[in-house]
């Protein structure tokens, strides 16, 4: 699966022209003429040039050159035509593709939260606890909220309520918006009712920006934030938590992120936030495959790789993966648990599918930390995703760099003095006496300047239209 990048099938460099070929067709033809002028020739002797006898000959002997040029030069001249287009549409299409996987939001703002305070520092193997990160930034969920709620809906909205509150200093900071998109997954199924919470809390916090709310089913998240989140024009907030019901032996889990495109922020920002790019679809039976095609599309330089995070994996896939990191040759962090592979359902729990935007939440803090560019692979049921996160700026591959040249038309120009030689010669015919006046000489000398490069520059553009990929008629008769 991966990011199926199109590939056109394999096509064969063509041959080069040899000048010798084109020698020995215009020595046969002069040849084959000497041997005509032999056997026409009578027993008083040669006939005198000014007889015009050999004008005949000499056009015929030029119409037989032109015509074995052209079947020779202009095949080789389609089949380079062939490779150049296909080399070229092939480096096309994947910076094109390159450039599509490489598009991205700025996390502006991350939090993390669960009971315990230093989970995530432990699962990554920093110290247990980090004095350079303020102490509410690691403070557990069940702190904030005031008081002894019931589980269920009242709940949902104490959290929600907190998280939002906590997203508030950088909304605040961001340049002015007409629409902010929030986007909430939780494992439970949302209703009306949690929608109308939700709407409660965005008015009381008195924000400007119109919200536009998005409940994301409780399954990986990521084929819908492909195609709506990714190509946003406004700022959006990832809520993702798991809350207190009755049943639950799970402990509360959260992480809210705010993210904006680029073109929002102050471009002296952009290299300091960490970047979410789009998420690629994994195949977990080819992840080897797979995720070598992650490292090519280069959203991340790969040296700057340092930690991995998964969930949903069985044991053999885990082991495929630590197998992978090394035959990419991965430059992880390898003081971390499992040499900078984080398991991160041993390390919380198994939160199923929420646990995509938990890992992004903590790869997001752990970039933030110092700790590198980072990858996080979640699967559940028969769906499994990839996604970078990091600061690097995506590194554009040089698909151009060997490309062939345009191919030099000498089978069209041959092709035109061809039919220029036979063009004029059958006006000759038919208007003797108005060619060879005056007149006549100017008018073709100024109509060969014409029909030869007309010619020529029709033929080969005949050539490219037959040659075009019936793709990319379609496209172009959709334009």
């Amino acid at each position: 699966m991966g990011w199926s990048v199109p590939q056109a099938a394999p096509c064969k460099k063509p041959a080069r022209w040899s000048p010798w070929v084109c020698v020995c067709i215009i020595a046969i033809a002069y040849f084959c003429a000497l041997v005509w002028v032999v056997f026409d020739t009578p027993s008083t002797g040669l006939y005198s040039l000014a007889s015009g006898h050999y004008l005949p000959l000499t056009g015929f002997t030029l119409v037989a050159i032109l015509f074995c040029l052209s079947m020779y030069l202009l095949p080789l001249e389609i089949q380079a035509l062939i490779y150049f287009n296909w080399t070229h549409w092939q480096a096309n299409t994947c910076s094109i593709w390159q450039g599509w996987t490489q598009q991205h939001l700025l996390i502006v703002a991350s939090k993390n939260y669960s009971p315990d305070k230093h989970l995530l520092a432990r699962i990554v193997g920093l110290q247990a606890r980090d004095d350079d990160q303020p102490e509410e930034s690691s403070a557990g969920i069940n702190i904030p909220t005031e008081g002894i709620l019931v589980p269920g809906i009242y709940r949902f909205e104490a959290l929600s309520r907190f998280l939002l509150m906590e997203m508030l200093p950088a909304l605040q900071g961001l340049p002015e918006h007409k629409v902010l998109s929030l986007a909430v997954q939780t494992t439970r199924p949302l209703s009306e009712e949690h929608a109308q919470c939700l709407e409660k809390i965005w008015q009381s916090l008195s924000l400007k920006p119109q919200l536009d709310l998005h409940f994301l089913p409780a399954k990986l998240p990521f084929d819908g934030w492909n195609n709506q989140f990714m190509t946003a024009k406004n700022p959006v907030i990832i809520l993702a938590f798991h809350y207190r019901e009755p049943d639950d032996k799970l402990p509360e889990i959260a992480t809210s992120l705010l993210l904006s495109p680029a073109t929002l922020l102050n471009p002296d920002l952009h290299s300091s936030l960490p970047q979410l790019f789009r998420a690629m679809p994994l195949n977990l039976k080819k992840l080897p495959e797979d995720l070598q095609e992650l490292r090519d599309m280069a959203q991340q330089p790969a040296d700057s790789l340092r930690l991995v995070w998964f969930s949903g994996l069985t044991d053999s896939l885990r082991q495929k993966l630590n197998a992978v990191v090394h035959d990419l040759k991965l430059p992880l962090r390898q003081e971390a648990p499992m040499a900078g592979q984080l398991d991160f359902d041993k390390g919380c729990g198994d939160y199923g599918p929420l646990a995509g935007w938990l890992m992004v939440g903590a790869a997001a803090d752990m970039v933030t930390r110092g700790q590198g560019s980072q990858w996080v692979l979640t699967a559940a049921e028969d769906a499994a995703w990839a996604i970078a996160v990091g600061t690097k700026a995506p590194v554009k591959s040089d698909y151009h760099s060997q490309l062939p040249n345009d191919t030099y038309p000498a089978g069209c120009l041959v092709a035109s003095l061809l039919f220029n030689l036979v063009l004029f010669w059958s006006l000759g015919h038919a208007f003797p006496d108005w060619l060879f006046s005056f007149w006549g000489a100017v008018s073709v000398i100024l109509t060969l300047i014409v029909t030869m490069i007309g010619s020529v520059f029709a033929l080969r553009l005949l050539i490219n239209r037959l040659l075009e990929p019936h793709f990319i008629r379609s496209a172009q008769r959709e334009k």
